[in-house]
């Protein structure tokens, strides 16, 4: 599914490019490359610009953009039903079923990990945990983490 999704994205942008996208399609992936743009020169910088909450709006902006928004495009335009990936199984999957595994797959793999990290929190109580993880998994995480937390303080690396 992770081949369908680069090459998704690929296809929007070759799609856009060639102005073949209607408004509506052209809007959602001008908001998706400006977002991630934006989100590319903030991790330029040093750990505090980019671990923070205002880094954090934007990055779920981002990911929202991307496993939703671009979603709509794969789920409604025949090129995504024409074209296939060989999965490590042999098995074939179009792009557009391919894409909504891996929306799909976005939300399953932050919530694990979030269960995980309170699970290692509960089982080494007053312990200090580190969690090193991607700043766009962060917002999901933390977000998830208070969700499900009711005991344990959660600090910045740098608190």
């Amino acid at each position: 599914m992770v081949p369908t999704d680069n090459l998704s994205v690929k296809l929007i942008d070759s799609l856009y490019k060639a102005k073949k996208l209607a408004p509506s399609e052209v809007k959602i992936y001008e908001n998706f490359t400006n977002l991630t743009k934006e989100l590319m020169k903030i991790a330029e910088l040093s750990p505090e610009n980019f671990n923070n909450a205002t880094t954090d709006q934007i990055s779920e902006k981002r990911q929202n953009a991307q496993y939703s928004e671009l979603l709509k495009i794969t789920e409604v335009r025949p090129e995504f039903t024409r074209r296939f990936v060989v999965k490590p199984n042999g098995e074939k999957i179009s792009y557009k079923d391919g894409f909504k595994l891996m929306s799909g797959f976005w939300d399953l793999r932050n919530q694990t990990m979030a269960k995980n990290i309170y699970k290692t929190a509960e089982t080494y109580p007053g312990k200090k945990i580190v969690v090193l993880t991607g700043f766009l998994h962060r917002y999901y995480i933390l977000k998830e983490l208070k969700r499900i937390n009711n005991k344990h303080i959660i600090k910045e690396f740098y608190e």
